[in-house]
This record gives structure tokens, sequence and C-alpha cells, in this order.
């Protein structure tokens, strides 16, 4: 069942303006973990460009070698 409520213009105002200051926070944590784990902002694309993890620090060959590692591990119990 739908429930309809009614906002004034103050109301969604407010959410707005909410929904603004929260994607602000948001950009700023990731630059803020983006600096405490030292990726500079040309890594960042080099890795948004070639579908890394935007923490990598490498290159994606280096990458897929440690990925292909983990994957062919076998271990024992």
């Amino acid at each position: 069942m739908k429930k309809v409520v009614k906002l004034t213009e103050s109301d969604l105002h407010k959410v707005v303006k909410r929904v603004i200051e929260e994607q602000k926070d948001e950009t700023l944590m990731k630059k803020l973990m983006r600096k405490l784990k030292g990726v500079s902002d040309e890594q960042l694309e080099y890795n948004i460009k070639n579908d890394l993890p935007w923490d990598w620090k490498g290159s994606k060959e280096g990458f897929y070698d440690k990925m292909e590692n983990k994957k062919q591990y076998k271990g024992t119990n």
C-alpha cells in the first residue's frame, strides 16, 4: 500500500539541502581516504579507467598477477 506524504516548500528545501551536504561529506571522505592511502589523482584516474580498486597503487598487470595467484592457491586442511 502506498503512503502519500505532503511536503511544504520549506520541508523540500531542507531535504534537498541535507542530500547535498551528505554528498559533499562523502566526496570529502573519499578524498581523505585516498590521501591517507597515498593514491595520487593520476593513479585514481588510471584505476578507474582500468576497472581496478580505487586504492590500488600499482599497474593493472600487477593487480591481475596478484589476483591470479590468489585464485590458484589450493590450501590444505
